[in-house]
């Protein structure tokens, strides 16, 4: 899942878990990636937490850096020869410095000079843009977090010694991103599962489906009336739990979904398959926003019906749900207006909150089970 620091409402990777899981400790997180090691943070070129079983994956990919960029990422991976070329010897006091123990980024930003970024990514400081290129390279990596800062150690000294370091061949990487993109994604088109979890680092993305699907492990499937010519595909081993839900074995439930989630993080394929169209406008400017700063979409069974604008006040520990929106055809249901009283009470619990305080802004039958302040 998509890495965010963003503290307006609480970071969506821990809303993610909390949607799937219920409410839980966030520093059981923080002991699987940073002392049980089981998941790391890492850049694919995107903050990710991803699973340590799945670091032959990451290896390759750094193994074959800059190269490994594909065509999704060309333009860039130019730049990022000549920058690690030039830097030679900024590198090996980085280097230097983190064998003597890990520092967290503002210990470098006195390392090099400050100039306009050359790769288009990371900052202009010239050591903050090395440590984004040593981390794809795989050298160095993010062990832990202090203070809202990164600390940085050596990528040898970090992992333990039965973590895998394999180069898998260029077709088995390609085919085992595809199939991650899969699991993340649920179902997804050719462009989707490109666009998703490696962001573009494919060198054949229609001849890693088509092997997928003659070796039963992906399988093409139509979404109803959807008014595309795309083709979307499904893990094998997922069709029946689809046919479970075809079925009616399936119980919905309401989950408010964070602006990373996995579901919604590709914004056109929101729009193509609910029919929702969804944008973070905490980078808006305030009078152009439409719905709020930060926006969570209401994901009720297999539809998207309406979205709140939420923030956790930390200084008065409450939590402000400044407006409530429905979807067409939605704001009539009480019965959602109920759920997601429920839904809003169990975020208030997992946050921590002492109260919930509603704002005006909602559909009129929902009121009832919204308004006014809650202890």
């Amino acid at each position: 899942m998509q890495w965010d620091p963003s503290s307006i409402l609480a970071p969506s990777h821990l809303i993610s878990i909390w949607n799937r899981i219920g409410k839980f400790n966030p520093l059981d997180l923080d002991s699987a990636m940073w002392k049980e090691k089981e998941v790391l943070l890492n850049w694919v070129p995107v903050a990710w937490i991803v699973l340590t079983e799945d670091f032959p994956i990451f290896y390759s990919l750094m193994n074959r850096y800059p190269d490994s960029m594909a065509k999704g990422w060309s333009s860039h991976i130019e730049p990022a020869k000549k920058f690690l070329q030039s830097h030679n010897d900024l590198k090996q006091r980085v280097i230097k410095r983190l064998q003597e123990g890990p520092a967290e980024t503002g210990e470098f930003e006195a390392y090099g000079s400050r100039k306009k970024s050359q790769d288009g990514w990371s900052a202009g400081n010239e050591t903050i843009q090395l440590l984004f290129h040593l981390q794809m390279l795989g050298e160095v990596m993010v062990i832990s977090r202090s203070s809202n800062q990164n600390v940085w150690g050596l990528t040898d000294y970090f992992l333990p010694e039965h973590v895998e370091r394999t180069v898998l061949p260029q077709e088995k990487l390609e085919e085992q991103t595809a199939l991650r993109s899969l699991k993340a994604t649920g179902v997804a088109s050719e462009s989707d599962i490109y666009r998703y979890f490696v962001r573009g680092r494919y060198t054949d993305i229609k001849g890693t489906l088509t092997r997928l699907i003659e070796n039963g492990k992906v399988v093409k499937v139509k979404i109803g009336d959807l008014p595309t010519a795309k083709p979307h595909y499904l893990l094998s081993e997922d069709k029946q739990e689809l046919d479970s839900i075809m079925s009616g074995e399936w119980e919905p439930r309401l989950s408010l979904i964070p602006p990373f989630d996995n579901l919604i993080t590709l914004r056109d394929r929101t729009k193509r398959i609910f029919g929702f169209d969804y944008i973070l406008e905490q980078f808006v400017p305030q009078e152009k926003r439409k719905f709020g700063t930060y926006v969570l979409p209401i994901l009720w069974g297999t539809t998207l019906v309406g979205r709140i604008d939420a923030k956790f006040d930390r200084n008065l520990n409450t939590l402000s749900i400044n407006s409530v929106y429905a979807e067409p055809g939605y704001g009539d249901d009480c019965d959602i207006g109920e759920r997601l009283s429920e839904r809003v009470e169990d975020l208030r619990s997992f946050l921590g909150a002492d109260k919930i305080l509603y704002g005006k802004i909602m559909p009129e039958k929902w009121r009832k089970f919204l308004s006014g302040s809650r202890p």
